[in-house]
């Protein structure tokens, strides 16, 4: 079964997300905030991230950062969520892509299903980093 961590401090996104999540037959862990990831990560190796930007504690580029440093994480996609207006957009695409994120996502321009169906797709072209 495949293992996702949201990381996301929205709790309504959170309900939502993990329950799509859980239908589809995944396990899913969820932090609130970027401190939590960080922790969660040191016992949980996540086939797939998906990462809220502004969060409480660490922002998400903080925690993307700090995971690809951990080589057991290197690997792993990640699908940063965000809510940042369109001025900020660009920029933050821009940084994305430098630390290598793999698809980069407006919560607000789409559904939760879009989201899970988004993930599905980055699971299924990612290399087995085991």
């Amino acid at each position: 079964m495949p293992k996702i961590l949201l990381v996301e401090d929205d709790i309504i996104l959170v309900e939502m997300y993990q329950a799509k999540f859980e239908l589809e037959g995944y396990d899913i862990q969820v932090a609130t905030n970027g401190e939590d990831c960080l922790k969660l990560v040191e016992h949980f190796t996540p086939d797939l991230i998906l990462l809220d930007i502004l969060m409480p504690k660490l922002n998400g580029f903080h925690v993307l950062k700090e995971l690809k440093k951990r080589a057991k994480l290197r690997q792993v996609p990640v699908i940063l969520l965000t809510n940042l207006g369109e001025v900020d957009i660009d920029l933050n695409k821009e940084l994305a892509s430098a630390l290598g994120v793999t698809d980069y996502l407006i919560k607000s321009h789409h559904t939760p299903d879009e989201v899970v169906a988004r993930a599905v797709r980055a699971l299924e072209a990612a290399e087995p980093h085991a």
